[in-house]
């Protein structure tokens, strides 16, 4: 009978208590992030990581910076032309996207960081207008989202043409809309909007929902799970089951953005990368 009495107590704990259940975790997890060492950077949005564990960023000259998977500096990227980069695809690990919305071009580096090829879009009709986000596809062609008519297009360049045209007027807030960041993970397209949250595609370009997460510039992708930095915590969401946990982050600085590794986890200030070992 007392032990009995015994697991109900625990269990009536349990049910009572689930917000001090969960601070608990957090500040475990919290304690897990240990600290190993800061680099300037110039841009905290500006951050991409391959599938090997390497995080690619611009420093404080804008150079791309390739991250080895033991967390340092292994290679370094000086843009020949003038421009800013203003978005990084790097999940392909033999072909890094660096999309210039200035040039409206993007440019392909192999994973020696050389540059392969580039793309002019002023090279294609019907592209006018302007691009404002890129990404790689997994067959070799380019996801583009076109703020001047509201579409997300997949762009085939062996064909020389646009494959996919999907219209985003009837989920887009055209007086509002802020589009940071385009990607496709797992046969899913994701386009990341500051004021609205994540629009969910499907790898034909068709609708599919939106996550309400707004106010935050970059997401990024580990097994199952979607991840960004918001209110001093480190969010991830299962992309599947929609099941969502976070860590509380370090409070000794403002972070915007995250990557996470097998080992290692990469915060950005604007105007630092943090590296935390992860135990």
């Amino acid at each position: 009978m007392k032990l009995n009495l015994y697991f109900i107590l625990v269990l009536l704990q349990a049910l009572i208590l689930p917000g001090r259940v969960s601070a608990q975790g957090a500040a475990a997890a919290q304690d897990s992030l240990k600290y190993s060492y800061s680099t300037s950077i110039s841009s905290p949005s500006t951050v991409s990581a391959d599938r090997n564990g390497h995080v690619y960023f611009l420093d404080a000259k804008r150079n791309l910076v390739k991250v080895d998977s033991s967390g340092r500096a292994a290679l370094t990227y000086s843009p020949a032309k003038g421009g800013r980069i203003t978005s990084i695809d790097a999940w392909n690990p033999m072909k890094v996207l660096l999309f210039y919305e200035d040039r409206q071009e993007i440019v392909l580096l192999d994973r020696f960081l050389r540059p392969i090829t580039s793309t002019d879009f002023s090279d294609y009709q019907e592209l006018s207008g302007s691009i404002k986000a890129a990404a790689l596809t997994s067959d070799d062609g380019f996801w583009l989202f076109n703020e001047s008519n509201y579409t997300l297009s997949k762009l085939d360049t062996r064909l020389r043409r646009t494959v996919t045209e999907t219209s985003l007027n009837l989920i887009l807030d055209k007086a509002r809309f802020d589009i940071r960041l385009l990607r496709e993970y797992q046969n899913t397209v994701y386009l990341l909007d500051y004021n609205t949250g994540i629009f969910v595609f499907d790898n034909l370009g068709n609708y599919k929902k939106t996550i309400p997460v707004t106010g935050i510039s970059q997401i990024g992708f580990q097994g199952n799970e979607l991840y960004f930095v918001k209110d001093g915590k480190l969010n991830f969401l299962d992309i599947y089951t929609q099941k969502q946990h976070s860590i509380a982050l370090p409070s000794t600085a403002k972070y915007t953005s995250a990557i996470v590794s097998s080992n290692r986890v990469y915060l950005f200030t604007p105007q630092q990368m943090q590296v935390y070992t992860w135990q």
